[in-house]
């Protein structure tokens, strides 16, 4: 990558690539200071060109409201744009969502319903959550790069590999993100009750025969003093929102031995679980594993939920 100086001189000079490249950085503050206004206009300069990145970005922006207005039509505009330009990535989105004429944003805040397990901890499932080729989208994009999962180190801070956790995945900043993305995350939204912009981002999670997650809690312990920054500065998890993307494995299931029960969905179902009590403390019981599967490749979307909104990542 570029370093911000020479992006800098080249945005300077017109370059829609260095533009679009330039205003990623500074939309997240990694590589450049953060800068979100000067980072639309790049943006808008980018795409006035029809730079494919500029405009797909921008799609993203728009179905988040980022930047600009919240607007689901100027998503799929732009996405429809890039495609025009012979983009393969935003032709392969409007193939899976339809073009501007026949997009229709209405079935992704379709009720779903939720059925309730192992009361009184606050546990649920949602049959039907995300249709099959929705699921099969995020297996592809999160493929080509995957690494293996980390862990939260309440010793040193920050995350690492750890035994505990032998799967591996894959996480999607909003550089990383698109339209089909930006749908699943309103969709996990309107289902919660709670605003997108308090979602972590998503988690691919991919686990081959014998691999697993050993038991674990999901909420941010506020006992470890390593965590006393995070807690004030992003919140807690609160919730927990799982979906299975595929189904042709076997074993996998996600348990709560302290609950004694497990699950395992059909691609498109959901598991969702409060990792807080009513009262604001820890919900222990909601101890759980991602068992290993046993045949065939397993695999989850994972979202975790805070309690305040988080900045672009």
């Amino acid at each position: 990558m570029s370093d911000a100086a020479t992006l800098q001189q080249q945005a300077n000079a017109g370059d829609p690539a260095a533009q679009t490249q330039l205003a990623g950085m500074m939309l997240v503050g990694r590589g450049a200071p953060y800068a979100p206004a000067e980072a639309m206009r790049l943006l808008d300069s980018a795409a006035a060109k029809n730079n494919a990145d500029a405009l797909l970005l921008l799609g993203v922006l728009a179905a988040r409201g980022e930047g600009r207005s919240q607007s689901w039509s100027d998503a799929i505009q732009f996405v429809d744009r890039a495609a025009q330009a012979g983009d393969a990535r935003a032709q392969a989105q409007i193939t899976l969502l339809g073009a501007p004429g026949q997009f229709d944003v209405a079935p992704w805040f379709a009720p779903a319903p939720m059925q309730a397990h192992c009361p009184p901890s606050r546990v649920f499932t949602m049959q039907n959550f995300l249709p099959r080729p929705v699921c099969d989208w995020l297996i592809t994009r999160a493929r080509p790069q995957l690494e293996a999962a980390r862990v939260k180190n309440p010793l040193r801070g920050g995350a690492n590999v750890d035994a505990i956790r032998t799967n591996s995945g894959m996480g999607f900043s909003v550089l990383d993100s698109d339209l089909v993305l930006e749908l699943t995350h309103a969709r996990i939204a309107a289902a919660l009750g709670a605003p997108a912009s308090h979602q972590e981002p998503t988690n691919i999670l991919h686990y081959e025969v014998g691999e697993e997650y050993k038991p674990h809690f999901d909420f941010i312990d506020p006992g470890e003093a390593r965590f006393q920054q995070e807690l004030q500065r992003i919140g807690q998890r609160t919730v927990t929102f799982l979906v299975y993307l595929n189904d042709d494995y076997e074993g996998g299931a996600t348990a709560f031995p302290r609950l004694d029960w497990s699950f395992k969905g059909q691609a498109g179902d959901a598991l969702i679980f409060c990792n807080m009590l009513p009262d604001g403390r820890p919900d222990k019981q909601t101890l759980h594993a991602g068992t290993a599967p046993t045949r065939g490749v397993k695999w989850l979307l994972s979202k975790w939920v805070r309690d305040r909104p988080l900045p672009l990542i």
